[in-house]
């Protein structure tokens, strides 16, 4: 799905030249589940950014289901992005005074190719799958964190994307909130979502099955995770 050739990013500032990715080449088949860790500084967020269409690499190539990102131009990456990638921040990014409802059904409103008429549904069950169903009609900002969280994974989720990117998901939220998303994340990867994890907490990095280190803008390993942990609240004790 995802095809990483020599990628390189470079930020110049009058005549200097920062180089935040300095050559990672690695694939991502769907379904996997993918933490992508490193210390600040060591380009992940920049690497993020780039797979989300959110930014264009300087170097080397990426391809998205075999279709290079160079051959598309700004507003097809926008398209790709609503249509087949879904975001889940550290900080939540909800509009506090919207209902958990009205959050959820942003993405819909910039994807015209979901009818009005089919639109109430794919809400509803994006909420319910995240056991908010109860709190469906309450504003975002009246949520404890971890429902915020819950409820932005709803909305990362309602467009059904390909790959769910989660950007420190569990930054803001104690060890049980934590372990509900990363759970509800494992839960969404089994049902075949692919997931791209940013962390720099090793012991939520270690939840998903592989494991791609960064440092100094190049990875330094990329290795599978063995699970041997018993439950998701016992990973986060």
């Amino acid at each position: 799905m995802i095809d990483v050739k020599e990628l390189k990013k470079d930020y110049i500032d009058d005549d200097n030249v920062t180089s935040a990715i300095r050559g990672v080449s690695f694939s991502i088949d769907k379904g996997d589940f993918v933490s992508i860790i490193g210390p600040s500084g060591s380009g992940k967020s920049t690497l993020l950014q780039i797979l989300s269409f959110l930014d264009r690499p300087t170097g080397g190539n990426y391809s998205f289901f075999g279709k290079s990102i160079d051959d598309m131009s700004d507003q097809e990456l926008a398209h790709m992005r609503n249509k087949e990638m879904g975001f889940v921040f550290q900080a939540f990014n909800l509009l506090s005074r919207l209902t958990v409802y009205e959050n959820v059904e942003i993405p819909l409103l910039y994807n015209d190719s979901v009818p009005a008429s089919a639109r109430k549904k794919m809400i509803e069950d994006a909420i319910r799958s995240v056991d908010l169903g109860e709190k469906i009609q309450s504003e975002a900002g009246r949520l404890s964190g971890g429902q915020k969280q819950r409820v932005a994974i709803a909305r990362a989720l309602v467009n059904n994307p390909n790959v769910i990117f989660a950007d420190e998901p569990t930054g803001n939220l104690d060890s049980k909130s934590g372990a509900q998303v990363i759970g509800i994340l494992d839960d969404l990867n089994k049902q075949g979502h692919t997931i791209i994890l940013v962390t720099h907490e090793t012991y939520t990095a270690e939840f998903a099955n592989r494991i791609i280190r960064m440092k100094d803008g190049l990875i330094e390993s990329d290795t599978p995770v063995i699970k041997q942990r018993k439950s998701k609240e016992e990973f986060f004790k």
